[in-house]
Protein backbone atom coordinates (compact mmCIF):
# COMPACT_ATOMS: atom_id res chain seq x y z
CA UNK A 1 0.00 0.00 0.00
CA UNK A 2 1.26 3.41 -1.04
CA UNK A 3 2.59 6.02 1.52
CA UNK A 4 0.02 8.52 -0.08
CA UNK A 5 -3.09 6.38 0.24
CA UNK A 6 -2.95 5.98 4.31
CA UNK A 7 -3.72 8.62 6.95
CA UNK A 8 -0.68 9.72 8.50
CA UNK A 9 -0.37 9.26 12.93
CA UNK A 10 -2.48 12.20 14.04
CA UNK A 11 -0.94 14.07 17.12
CA UNK A 12 -4.33 13.00 19.34
CA UNK A 13 -3.40 9.51 18.57
CA UNK A 14 0.12 9.99 19.58
CA UNK A 15 -1.07 11.90 22.92
CA UNK A 16 -3.37 8.57 23.50
CA UNK A 17 0.06 6.25 22.50
CA UNK A 18 2.09 8.04 24.73
CA UNK A 19 -0.73 8.61 27.68
CA UNK A 20 -0.54 4.76 27.88
CA UNK A 21 3.40 5.00 28.57
CA UNK A 22 3.18 7.37 31.16
CA UNK A 23 3.18 8.64 33.81
CA UNK A 24 5.20 11.46 32.72
CA UNK A 25 6.83 14.21 35.32
CA UNK A 26 5.53 18.26 34.63
CA UNK A 27 7.10 19.76 31.39
CA UNK A 28 8.53 16.46 30.77
CA UNK A 29 12.32 16.52 28.67
CA UNK A 30 12.60 13.31 26.41
CA UNK A 31 15.31 12.10 23.82
CA UNK A 32 14.64 10.57 21.04
CA UNK A 33 16.70 8.00 19.22
CA UNK A 34 16.83 9.59 15.70
CA UNK A 35 19.13 8.15 13.42
CA UNK A 36 17.55 10.76 10.31
CA UNK A 37 15.29 7.95 8.59
CA UNK A 38 11.58 8.47 7.65
CA UNK A 39 10.23 6.41 10.77
CA UNK A 40 12.43 8.63 13.67
CA UNK A 41 11.90 11.96 11.90
CA UNK A 42 8.13 11.12 12.43
CA UNK A 43 8.99 9.91 15.72
CA UNK A 44 10.84 13.50 16.41
CA UNK A 45 8.15 15.72 14.85
CA UNK A 46 5.34 13.77 16.91
CA UNK A 47 7.23 13.85 19.96
CA UNK A 48 7.88 17.29 19.64
CA UNK A 49 4.63 18.65 19.26
CA UNK A 50 3.41 16.58 22.37
CA UNK A 51 6.20 17.81 24.80
CA UNK A 52 5.53 21.16 23.49
CA UNK A 53 2.14 20.79 24.35
CA UNK A 54 3.03 19.97 28.32
CA UNK A 55 6.18 22.36 28.96
CA UNK A 56 8.63 19.96 28.00
CA UNK A 57 11.03 20.01 24.76
CA UNK A 58 12.74 17.12 22.76
CA UNK A 59 16.00 16.54 21.81
CA UNK A 60 17.05 14.57 19.03
CA UNK A 61 19.89 12.10 19.49
CA UNK A 62 21.92 10.65 16.66
CA UNK A 63 24.82 8.06 16.71
CA UNK A 64 27.63 8.03 14.23
CA UNK A 65 28.58 4.22 14.62
CA UNK A 66 31.09 4.94 11.85
CA UNK A 67 30.49 1.76 9.64
CA UNK A 68 30.85 3.57 6.20
CA UNK A 69 32.93 6.62 4.95
CA UNK A 70 29.85 8.67 4.50
CA UNK A 71 28.12 8.41 8.09
CA UNK A 72 29.72 11.10 9.64
CA UNK A 73 28.02 13.48 7.01
CA UNK A 74 25.04 11.68 7.15
CA UNK A 75 24.58 12.35 10.58
CA UNK A 76 25.53 15.69 10.37
CA UNK A 77 22.57 16.17 7.71
CA UNK A 78 20.03 14.66 9.50
CA UNK A 79 21.09 16.95 12.46
CA UNK A 80 20.87 19.99 10.62
CA UNK A 81 17.76 19.07 9.07
CA UNK A 82 16.10 18.70 12.52
CA UNK A 83 17.37 21.97 13.85
CA UNK A 84 16.29 23.87 10.76
CA UNK A 85 12.70 23.25 12.06
CA UNK A 86 13.83 23.99 15.59
CA UNK A 87 14.69 20.89 17.36
CA UNK A 88 18.09 20.83 18.77
CA UNK A 89 20.16 17.45 19.49
CA UNK A 90 23.54 15.77 19.44
CA UNK A 91 25.52 13.64 17.64
CA UNK A 92 27.49 10.60 19.60
CA UNK A 93 30.22 8.79 17.99
CA UNK A 94 31.40 5.07 18.67
CA UNK A 95 34.87 5.03 18.96
CA UNK A 96 35.82 1.88 20.02
CA UNK A 97 37.05 -0.85 17.42
CA UNK A 98 34.37 -2.54 15.79
CA UNK A 99 34.10 -6.44 15.90
CA UNK A 100 34.98 -8.66 12.76
CA UNK A 101 31.30 -10.36 13.08
CA UNK A 102 28.21 -9.51 15.09
CA UNK A 103 28.19 -6.13 13.46
CA UNK A 104 24.57 -4.81 13.81
CA UNK A 105 24.14 -6.47 17.14
CA UNK A 106 27.72 -5.09 18.34
CA UNK A 107 26.67 -1.70 16.95
CA UNK A 108 22.90 -1.89 18.32
CA UNK A 109 24.61 -2.25 21.94
CA UNK A 110 26.83 0.64 21.66
CA UNK A 111 23.80 2.67 20.57
CA UNK A 112 21.82 2.65 23.33
CA UNK A 113 24.91 2.56 25.59
CA UNK A 114 25.91 5.69 24.63
CA UNK A 115 22.20 7.25 24.31
CA UNK A 116 21.30 6.05 28.11
CA UNK A 117 24.91 7.25 29.29
CA UNK A 118 24.35 10.81 27.29
CA UNK A 119 20.32 10.85 29.04
CA UNK A 120 21.91 10.30 32.15
CA UNK A 121 24.12 12.90 32.51
CA UNK A 122 21.73 15.01 30.87
CA UNK A 123 19.03 14.16 33.90
CA UNK A 124 16.44 12.69 30.89
CA UNK A 125 14.09 10.02 31.93
CA UNK A 126 12.84 9.16 28.64
CA UNK A 127 14.18 7.93 25.59
CA UNK A 128 11.60 7.24 22.30
CA UNK A 129 12.11 4.33 19.76
CA UNK A 130 10.74 4.89 16.32
CA UNK A 131 10.19 0.88 16.54
CA UNK A 132 6.78 0.67 14.14
CA UNK A 133 4.26 -2.75 13.35
CA UNK A 134 6.75 -4.08 10.33
CA UNK A 135 9.65 -3.99 13.09
CA UNK A 136 7.72 -5.95 15.74
CA UNK A 137 6.44 -8.82 12.79
CA UNK A 138 10.39 -9.07 11.51
CA UNK A 139 11.53 -9.45 15.15
CA UNK A 140 8.51 -11.96 16.11
CA UNK A 141 10.20 -13.38 12.25
CA UNK A 142 13.92 -14.02 13.51
CA UNK A 143 12.92 -14.86 16.72
CA UNK A 144 10.77 -17.94 15.04
CA UNK A 145 14.11 -19.26 13.21
CA UNK A 146 15.98 -18.91 15.80
CA UNK A 147 13.52 -21.42 17.72
CA UNK A 148 13.07 -19.16 21.04
CA UNK A 149 10.22 -19.47 23.53
CA UNK A 150 7.78 -17.35 24.74
CA UNK A 151 9.63 -14.93 25.97
CA UNK A 152 11.30 -13.91 22.79
CA UNK A 153 8.01 -14.46 20.72
CA UNK A 154 6.61 -11.75 22.75
CA UNK A 155 8.36 -9.17 20.60
CA UNK A 156 9.63 -6.12 21.57
CA UNK A 157 8.29 -4.46 24.78
CA UNK A 158 6.56 -0.92 24.48
CA UNK A 159 8.26 -0.15 28.12
CA UNK A 160 11.62 -1.28 29.18
CA UNK A 161 13.29 0.06 32.35
CA UNK A 162 16.90 0.08 32.95
CA UNK A 163 19.00 1.78 35.62
CA UNK A 164 19.20 5.24 33.90
CA UNK A 165 16.11 5.69 31.52
CA UNK A 166 12.70 4.16 30.42
CA UNK A 167 13.25 3.40 26.88
CA UNK A 168 9.95 3.80 25.47
CA UNK A 169 8.29 2.30 21.90
CA UNK A 170 4.81 4.25 21.48
CA UNK A 171 4.40 2.90 17.76
CA UNK A 172 4.89 -0.58 17.76
CA UNK A 173 0.90 -1.03 16.59
CA UNK A 174 1.42 1.71 13.97
CA UNK A 175 2.32 0.85 10.64
CA UNK A 176 5.49 2.23 8.46
CA UNK A 177 3.53 3.42 5.94
CA UNK A 178 1.40 6.16 8.88
CA UNK A 179 4.73 7.04 10.01
CA UNK A 180 6.09 7.75 7.31
CA UNK A 181 2.94 9.49 6.21
CA UNK A 182 3.87 12.23 9.00
CA UNK A 183 7.07 13.05 7.43
CA UNK A 184 5.14 13.66 4.11
CA UNK A 185 3.17 15.81 5.48
CA UNK A 186 5.03 18.07 7.01
CA UNK A 187 7.49 18.56 4.02
CA UNK A 188 10.57 17.18 5.96
CA UNK A 189 13.34 15.41 4.35
CA UNK A 190 14.89 12.48 5.48
CA UNK A 191 17.81 9.88 5.18
CA UNK A 192 18.30 6.52 3.54
CA UNK A 193 20.52 4.17 5.20
CA UNK A 194 21.46 1.61 2.50
CA UNK A 195 22.14 -0.30 4.77
CA UNK A 196 18.01 -1.10 5.48
CA UNK A 197 18.59 -2.18 1.27
CA UNK A 198 21.52 -4.81 2.03
CA UNK A 199 20.14 -8.45 1.80
CA UNK A 200 23.46 -9.41 3.43
CA UNK A 201 21.61 -8.86 6.70
CA UNK A 202 18.60 -11.19 8.18
CA UNK A 203 16.37 -8.48 9.18
CA UNK A 204 16.20 -7.24 5.16
CA UNK A 205 15.64 -10.63 4.27
CA UNK A 206 13.08 -10.97 6.30
CA UNK A 207 11.39 -7.84 5.54
CA UNK A 208 11.15 -8.60 2.02
CA UNK A 209 9.35 -11.80 2.67
CA UNK A 210 6.65 -10.04 4.25
CA UNK A 211 4.64 -9.21 1.32
CA UNK A 212 4.44 -12.82 0.71
CA UNK A 213 3.72 -13.82 4.17
CA UNK A 214 0.59 -11.66 4.07
CA UNK A 215 -0.73 -13.01 1.18
CA UNK A 216 -1.18 -16.16 3.70
CA UNK A 217 -2.85 -13.96 6.69
CA UNK A 218 1.02 -14.09 8.50
CA UNK A 219 0.85 -9.97 8.17
CA UNK A 220 2.50 -7.20 10.41
CA UNK A 221 -0.80 -6.66 12.37
CA UNK A 222 -1.48 -10.44 12.92
CA UNK A 223 2.14 -11.51 13.93
CA UNK A 224 2.08 -7.92 16.55
CA UNK A 225 -1.47 -9.40 17.86
CA UNK A 226 0.22 -12.64 18.74
CA UNK A 227 3.07 -10.83 20.04
CA UNK A 228 0.50 -8.76 22.77
CA UNK A 229 -0.89 -12.27 23.32
CA UNK A 230 2.36 -13.81 24.38
CA UNK A 231 3.47 -10.72 26.25
CA UNK A 232 0.47 -11.61 28.68
CA UNK A 233 1.61 -15.32 28.75
CA UNK A 234 5.45 -14.06 29.84
CA UNK A 235 4.22 -11.25 32.37
CA UNK A 236 2.32 -14.09 33.87
CA UNK A 237 5.18 -16.30 34.00
CA UNK A 238 7.92 -13.73 35.18
CA UNK A 239 5.46 -12.64 38.31
CA UNK A 240 5.37 -16.72 39.22
CA UNK A 241 9.07 -16.78 38.65
CA UNK A 242 9.93 -13.67 40.97
CA UNK A 243 7.36 -15.32 43.80
CA UNK A 244 9.70 -18.53 43.38
CA UNK A 245 12.78 -16.91 43.42
CA UNK A 246 11.72 -14.86 46.88
CA UNK A 247 11.50 -18.40 48.77
CA UNK A 248 14.24 -20.50 46.98
CA UNK A 249 17.30 -18.07 46.34
CA UNK A 250 19.34 -15.03 47.78
CA UNK A 251 21.67 -12.91 46.14
CA UNK A 252 24.64 -11.56 48.29
CA UNK A 253 26.19 -8.46 48.25
CA UNK A 254 29.74 -10.83 47.60
CA UNK A 255 29.00 -11.02 44.12
CA UNK A 256 27.05 -14.92 44.67
CA UNK A 257 23.70 -16.58 44.70
CA UNK A 258 22.78 -19.67 47.20
CA UNK A 259 19.58 -22.10 45.77
CA UNK A 260 17.73 -24.15 47.23
CA UNK A 261 18.54 -27.21 45.32
CA UNK A 262 15.69 -29.34 46.55
CA UNK A 263 13.09 -26.54 46.12
CA UNK A 264 14.51 -26.12 42.29
CA UNK A 265 13.86 -29.71 42.13
CA UNK A 266 10.20 -29.52 43.20
CA UNK A 267 9.66 -26.40 41.32
CA UNK A 268 7.44 -26.51 37.75
CA UNK A 269 10.19 -26.82 35.37
CA UNK A 270 9.95 -23.88 33.07
CA UNK A 271 10.22 -21.76 36.43
CA UNK A 272 12.93 -23.65 37.42
CA UNK A 273 14.83 -23.09 34.33
CA UNK A 274 13.64 -19.06 34.32
CA UNK A 275 15.02 -18.95 38.10
CA UNK A 276 18.60 -20.26 36.53
CA UNK A 277 18.47 -18.01 33.74
CA UNK A 278 17.95 -15.03 36.18
CA UNK A 279 20.59 -15.58 38.46
CA UNK A 280 23.24 -16.64 35.80
CA UNK A 281 22.59 -13.76 34.06
CA UNK A 282 23.16 -11.31 37.22
CA UNK A 283 25.95 -13.41 38.62
CA UNK A 284 27.93 -13.82 34.92
CA UNK A 285 27.43 -9.83 34.33
CA UNK A 286 25.31 -10.56 31.19
CA UNK A 287 22.81 -8.77 29.53
CA UNK A 288 21.14 -11.74 27.58
CA UNK A 289 20.22 -15.59 28.86
CA UNK A 290 22.23 -18.30 28.48
CA UNK A 291 20.78 -20.32 25.64
CA UNK A 292 17.76 -22.37 26.77
CA UNK A 293 19.46 -25.70 25.61
CA UNK A 294 22.60 -25.04 28.04
CA UNK A 295 20.09 -23.77 30.84
CA UNK A 296 17.95 -27.32 30.47
CA UNK A 297 21.09 -29.49 30.66
CA UNK A 298 21.86 -27.54 33.63
CA UNK A 299 18.88 -28.07 34.98
CA UNK A 300 18.75 -31.33 34.06
CA UNK A 301 22.12 -32.26 35.99
CA UNK A 302 20.50 -30.45 39.34
CA UNK A 303 17.58 -32.51 39.25
CA UNK A 304 19.55 -35.58 39.36
CA UNK A 305 19.87 -38.01 42.46
CA UNK A 306 23.10 -37.77 44.06
CA UNK A 307 25.62 -35.32 44.23
CA UNK A 308 25.60 -32.33 41.70
CA UNK A 309 28.93 -31.75 39.65
CA UNK A 310 30.63 -28.39 39.49
CA UNK A 311 30.52 -27.14 36.10
CA UNK A 312 30.68 -23.61 34.04
CA UNK A 313 28.19 -21.46 32.58
CA UNK A 314 27.58 -18.26 31.12
CA UNK A 315 30.44 -16.98 32.96
CA UNK A 316 29.87 -18.55 36.25
CA UNK A 317 31.02 -21.80 38.10
CA UNK A 318 27.75 -23.88 39.41
CA UNK A 319 28.59 -26.06 42.29
CA UNK A 320 26.89 -27.38 45.21
CA UNK A 321 27.75 -26.43 48.70
CA UNK A 322 25.57 -28.96 51.14
CA UNK A 323 22.03 -28.80 50.24
CA UNK A 324 22.02 -25.70 47.97
CA UNK A 325 23.82 -24.75 44.62
CA UNK A 326 26.15 -21.85 44.75
CA UNK A 327 26.52 -19.59 41.17
CA UNK A 328 29.58 -17.33 41.45
CA UNK A 329 31.24 -15.51 38.85
CA UNK A 330 34.19 -17.51 36.99
CA UNK A 331 37.54 -16.18 38.05
CA UNK A 332 38.82 -16.21 34.34
CA UNK A 333 36.31 -14.42 32.83
CA UNK A 334 36.94 -11.39 34.99
CA UNK A 335 38.34 -8.16 33.51
CA UNK A 336 41.60 -6.57 34.66
CA UNK A 337 41.04 -2.90 34.10
CA UNK A 338 42.64 0.29 34.96
CA UNK A 339 41.42 2.43 37.40
CA UNK A 340 41.37 6.44 37.29
CA UNK A 341 41.52 8.20 41.20
CA UNK A 342 38.75 9.77 42.18
CA UNK A 343 35.97 8.83 39.18
CA UNK A 344 33.44 6.28 39.63
CA UNK A 345 34.26 2.97 36.89
CA UNK A 346 31.97 0.03 36.34
CA UNK A 347 33.67 -3.73 36.52
CA UNK A 348 32.76 -6.32 35.29
CA UNK A 349 28.93 -5.38 34.72
CA UNK A 350 28.49 -6.12 38.27
CA UNK A 351 30.35 -3.49 40.24
CA UNK A 352 30.67 0.50 41.14
CA UNK A 353 34.25 1.26 42.13
CA UNK A 354 35.90 4.42 43.65
CA UNK A 355 39.74 4.48 44.72
CA UNK A 356 40.68 7.97 46.47
CA UNK A 357 43.81 9.56 47.20
CA UNK A 358 44.97 12.40 49.30
CA UNK A 359 43.79 15.16 47.47
CA UNK A 360 47.45 16.20 46.28
CA UNK A 361 48.56 12.36 45.55
CA UNK A 362 49.25 12.07 41.76
CA UNK A 363 49.13 8.38 41.86
CA UNK A 364 47.36 6.21 39.03
CA UNK A 365 48.89 2.90 39.23
CA UNK A 366 45.63 1.35 40.23
CA UNK A 367 43.97 -1.64 39.17
CA UNK A 368 40.61 -3.82 39.61
CA UNK A 369 40.62 -7.65 38.89
CA UNK A 370 39.26 -10.65 40.74
CA UNK A 371 40.83 -11.89 43.62
CA UNK A 372 42.15 -15.20 42.75
CA UNK A 373 44.42 -16.97 44.87
CA UNK A 374 46.62 -14.15 45.79
CA UNK A 375 45.13 -13.17 49.14
CA UNK A 376 48.18 -13.17 51.63
CA UNK A 377 47.94 -16.27 53.81
CA UNK A 378 49.61 -14.60 56.55
CA UNK A 379 46.39 -12.53 57.07
CA UNK A 380 44.62 -16.14 58.08
CA UNK A 381 41.78 -14.00 58.29
CA UNK A 382 42.58 -11.61 60.90
CA UNK A 383 40.60 -7.93 60.12
CA UNK A 384 38.39 -9.45 57.61
CA UNK A 385 34.76 -8.51 58.24
CA UNK A 386 33.54 -12.26 57.83
CA UNK A 387 36.78 -14.53 58.02
CA UNK A 388 38.01 -16.62 55.48
CA UNK A 389 37.25 -19.71 57.54
CA UNK A 390 33.57 -19.67 56.65
CA UNK A 391 33.56 -18.40 53.18
CA UNK A 392 33.50 -20.41 49.74
CA UNK A 393 36.82 -20.03 48.39
CA UNK A 394 35.57 -20.02 45.12
CA UNK A 395 33.21 -17.20 46.35
CA UNK A 396 36.71 -15.66 47.72
CA UNK A 397 38.50 -16.27 44.52
CA UNK A 398 36.25 -14.13 42.24
CA UNK A 399 35.70 -11.03 44.85
CA UNK A 400 36.79 -7.95 43.49
CA UNK A 401 40.21 -6.50 44.92
CA UNK A 402 42.50 -3.61 44.34
CA UNK A 403 46.17 -3.48 43.17
CA UNK A 404 48.78 -0.82 42.79
CA UNK A 405 52.70 -1.47 41.65
CA UNK A 406 53.30 -2.68 44.96
CA UNK A 407 50.93 -5.71 44.86
CA UNK A 408 47.71 -6.08 46.09
CA UNK A 409 46.36 -3.06 48.17
CA UNK A 410 42.30 -3.92 49.28
CA UNK A 411 39.56 -6.57 49.52
CA UNK A 412 37.07 -4.35 50.81
CA UNK A 413 34.43 -7.26 50.97
CA UNK A 414 36.89 -8.70 53.39
CA UNK A 415 37.87 -5.18 55.23
CA UNK A 416 41.50 -6.09 53.77
CA UNK A 417 43.48 -2.75 53.58
CA UNK A 418 47.31 -2.97 53.03
CA UNK A 419 47.82 -0.79 56.14
CA UNK A 420 50.57 2.42 55.69
CA UNK A 421 52.42 4.86 57.92
CA UNK A 422 52.37 7.72 55.56
CA UNK A 423 48.82 10.03 55.56
CA UNK A 424 49.88 11.11 51.92
CA UNK A 425 49.33 7.52 50.99
CA UNK A 426 45.92 6.58 52.87
CA UNK A 427 43.94 4.99 49.45
CA UNK A 428 40.11 4.94 49.89
CA UNK A 429 38.55 2.33 48.30
CA UNK A 430 34.59 2.31 48.04
CA UNK A 431 33.11 -1.22 46.27
CA UNK A 432 29.19 -1.22 45.87
CA UNK A 433 27.59 -4.39 44.43
CA UNK A 434 25.43 -2.92 41.59
CA UNK A 435 24.85 -5.55 38.60
CA UNK A 436 23.66 -4.58 35.52
CA UNK A 437 20.88 -6.91 35.15
CA UNK A 438 19.02 -7.18 38.60
CA UNK A 439 17.49 -10.69 39.25
CA UNK A 440 14.54 -9.39 39.25
CA UNK A 441 13.08 -6.39 37.58
CA UNK A 442 9.95 -4.73 36.24
CA UNK A 443 7.81 -7.87 34.39
CA UNK A 444 6.90 -7.39 30.93
CA UNK A 445 4.43 -4.94 30.65
CA UNK A 446 1.41 -5.42 28.28
CA UNK A 447 0.10 -2.19 26.83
Amino acid sequence: MPAESVAPLSEQEFSDLMTALGPFEPKPKLAVAFSGGADSTAMVLLAARWAKRRGGEVLAVTVDHGLRSDSAAEAKLAQSRIKAIGIDGTILRWKNSQPSSGIQNAARMARYELMSGWCRRKGILHLLLAHHQEDQAETMLHRLGRQTGADGLAGMARIRETADIRLLRPCLNVSRNRLRAVVETKGVKWVEDPSNQDPAYARVRLRNLLPALEGEQISPVALGGTALRLAEVRQSMESQTASVLAKTAEMSSLGYARLDRAAIIDTEREIARRILERLLGTVGGNVYPARRHAADHLLDDIRRKGRFRSRTLAGCRIIQNKDDILIVREVARCPIQNVMPGVWMDWDNRYRILVSTAEKSKRSDFLVRALGDDFPRKSGGKGTKSGLRNLNIVVRRALPSVWDRNGLLSVPHLGYGRTTRNPASVVKIQIDYLPNRPVTNAFFPVV
